[in-house]
């Protein structure tokens, strides 16, 4: 629109030039035509002929007398002279200038008047010598005279006719001219209402636009606040009235800073704008969303998100600002933080209880398997044997009980790790067996363990966790089983260098529906005979006995036929150990080692005393952290047990200074007693060499005294 506005002033510019052009031309030509111009040049040089035959005449008159009548003689001279002055300096001699041969009459001429000039003016009164002298030059110019009024009659018709044909070639160049212009007033008038009618179709466009743009600024659920850059608001909108507290009369004209900026924020807007201003540096706007507080009429502060666009208005520009109140997101945000604060300190909490529980619960435990363990080194006669192993029996379940608890916390956290070293499934399963027997025994059913040989072999495995499975398994089927029996089956298909290991638990139980075989693994989930009695599940040992399965690399599957009975199988595939480990033990020490026991509960002290003193060692007790360090400084010991938790100082303290010490072991092998089920995280044994799980048992006591 701008090109085509440009081209028609440029087009109206060179018409009025033309127009200006053609009218001077115009008139100059016909002021050329003039005939009293043209009358009085022909007039002159004819004129001149007439003079000069005067003076001819004049000048044989005065030959003719005796006394001629000079003044007369000089007067006509004077006029001659003057005629052909004219002719030489006026309108005529233009054109004379026109032609050759006029121009060497004139040459004549002027020379015959410079002549005669001599004569006239040399004298004070004219001699009869000077008139005949004079008459004689008179009589000899007057040809060339005649002959220049003769062409000069010619050049006159030339030159007139010429500026005729000129003018009608004027004429008909101005014709054309004007009929050009005409035709481009009428493509011009076109063009004009071609810009007349986009523009008003703009105009209406542009209305509407500012229709639509009113309405979606009224309509907007957002308040927009609009500003010049001078920060004074020139458009407000309902959204903006609602949330602001203002009526929009009130704030415009106003500047942002007196109404909806808090107090403290002020200095820094004003110096924004102000930098703004003088460096055009966009610090906010056209930045995206950001979050800033904002006033309200009240005085009340509330957060608001903001995203400020800029665009101008003919030569100023402007400031969009899009508010959005977000009182409610950020309470809502807020409580999110304190419901996720409560969460955390609720896990944090239940994770301190289970530990307390755990250390409260393995205490008693200790001493109660411990003792269970030393009661089996004495003679005892059947009746007594059975008994011992049916309280072994229960004290296993409910030291996996105790481990399932904490499991199930590091399960859901991703903190349980696994510690594979090489383990053998045959003295792994037979022990568990052995400890699970009496147990079925007492409700009449039969505990049997079907072990392929190929398997007898040691394999990189968790043992702890893969003993830990096999207990919930075997438990579960004792305790849901009313009669018949419980098998356990290991085999296992051998690869190059790893096995499919296979460990399936039967009973010969109620069974479980198949719609219900899943739900067997679900946390807390006890499923319910018809007869309505409890029929399957303890809520905790199925579910962690799959994850610590598929933590494993393996899972965990049932099969089940309601009235005959259910397996459960567990599948793991097992890296095998290229030199198998004996399974004997190894043969006991010929010589008593130093064993420092570090426990702060008696009971337990006095099992670990006597199971270190049956064992054929020697034992030196310290109820406390601050005792062990101690007695450490005072003498070397093969062996320290320090519980991690005592009184006074506690394990890790101890065995810190023990190690930072001069004393007699700081290499000494230190093992924690911790009430945790598995060895702690990487880098969390420290300062102890390794650790034991509580219960200790003899077994465990024996193997690292024998290390």
């Amino acid at each position: 629109m701008t090109h085509i506005r440009l081209v028609v002033v440029v087009l109206i510019a060179l018409l009025l030039g033309l127009f200006a052009y053609l009218g001077t031309t115009t008139f100059t030509q016909v002021r050329g035509l003039s005939t009293a111009a043209q009358d009085d040049m022909l007039w002159t040089i004819s004129q001149t002929e007439v003079e000069i035959a005067n003076l001819a005449a004049t000048l044989a008159q005065a030959q003719s007398v005796e006394i001629p009548d000079t003044d007369m003689v000089t007067l006509r001279a004077n006029i001659a002279l003057s005629r052909l002055g004219l002719l030489s300096a006026g309108q005529a001699r233009v054109l004379i200038d026109q032609d050759w041969e006029a121009q060497r009459l004139q040459r004549v001429i002027d020379a015959y008047a410079t002549d005669a000039a001599a004569i006239v003016d040399g004298a004070g009164v004219l001699t009869p010598q000077d008139i005949d002298r004079l008459s004689l030059l008179t009589t000899n110019i007057r040809p060339s005279v005649r002959a220049l009024a003769l062409r000069g009659l010619e050049l006159g018709v030339e030159s007139a006719e010429a500026r005729r044909m000129a003018f009608i070639s004027q004429l008909r160049v101005t014709g054309i001219a004007a009929m050009g212009t005409i035709i481009a007033l009428g493509l011009l008038l076109l063009i004009l209402d071609q810009l007349l009618a986009q523009a008003r179709l703009r105009d209406a466009a542009l209305k509407a636009s500012r229709d639509r743009l009113g309405a979606t600024v009224a309509a907007s659920l957002d308040a927009i606040v609009i500003a010049g850059e001078d920060g004074r608001i020139v458009e407000f909108n309902d959204a903006a009235e609602t949330i602001f507290g203002w009526k929009r009369d009130d704030v415009i004209g106003q500047p942002m800073e007196d109404n909806i900026i808090p107090d403290r924020h002020r200095a820094a807007h004003l110096a924004g704008m102000n930098r703004y201003i003088a460096t055009k540096e966009r610090r906010v706007a056209d930045r995206g969303r950001v979050e800033m507080t904002a006033l309200r009429k009240s005085g009340e502060e509330f957060p608001v998100e903001i995203n400020i666009t800029t665009a101008r208005d003919g030569t100023r520009e402007l400031f969009i600002a899009y508010l959005r109140d977000i009182s409610a997101r950020k309470i809502s945000e807020q409580n999110l933080i304190d419901a996720r604060d409560r969460a955390e300190s609720m896990d944090r909490a239940k994770s301190q209880i289970l530990a307390v529980m755990s250390h409260e619960m393995r205490t008693p435990l200790n001493g109660i398997l411990g003792v269970l363990d030393l009661l089996r080194t004495t003679p005892l006669d059947a009746q007594q044997k059975r008994y011992v192993e049916v309280v072994a029996g229960s004290g296993e379940i409910l030291l996996a009980h105790v481990n399932e608890a904490l499991d199930i916390t590091r399960l859901e956290t991703g903190a349980l790790t696994l510690t594979p070293q090489p383990v053998e499934l045959l003295p792994l399963t037979e022990r568990i067996t052995d400890v699970l027997r009496p147990l079925a025994q007492e409700k009449g059913l039969e505990l049997t363990l079907e072990f392929d040989p190929s398997m007898a072999r040691a394999f990189v495995a968790d043992g702890g966790r893969i003993g830990q499975i096999l207990t919930n398994l075997v438990g579960n089927a004792i305790k849901f089983t009313q009669s018949g029996r419980v098998s356990v089956e290991v085999t296992g298909i051998h690869g190059p260098d790893a096995t499919a290991a296979t460990l399936i638990v039967s009973d010969t139980g109620e069974g479980i529906p198949s719609d219900q075989t899943e739900a067997v693994f679900e946390d807390f989930v006890v499923l319910n005979s018809p007869k309505g009695r409890r029929d399957r599940g303890d809520g905790l040992g199925l579910p962690i006995s799959r994850k610590l399965a598929r933590l494993m690399g393996g899972d965990i599957t049932v099969q089940s036929v309601v009235g005959q009975g259910s397996s459960f199988v567990l599948k793991l595939m097992l890296e095998r150990v290229q030199e198998p480990q004996s399974a004997a033990l190894p043969p006991p020490s010929q010589t008593g080692k130093s064993v420092l026991v570090a426990n702060n509960d008696p009971s337990n002290r006095a099992i670990l005393r006597e199971m270190i003193l049956g064992l054929g060692h020697n034992v030196t007790e310290a109820s406390n952290g601050l005792e062990a360090l101690n007695a450490a400084r005072a003498q070397p010991f093969d062996l320290i047990l320090m519980d991690s938790t005592m009184p006074v100082m506690d394990g890790r303290t101890a065995g810190r200074f023990i190690r930072s010490g001069d004393g007699p072991n700081t290499g000494t092998m230190i093992v924690g007693l911790v009430a945790e089920a598995g060895l702690p995280e990487e880098g969390a044994v420290e300062p102890f060499t390794s650790c034991l799980p509580k219960p200790v048992r003899i077994k465990e006591l024996r193997d690292l005294l024998a290390e």
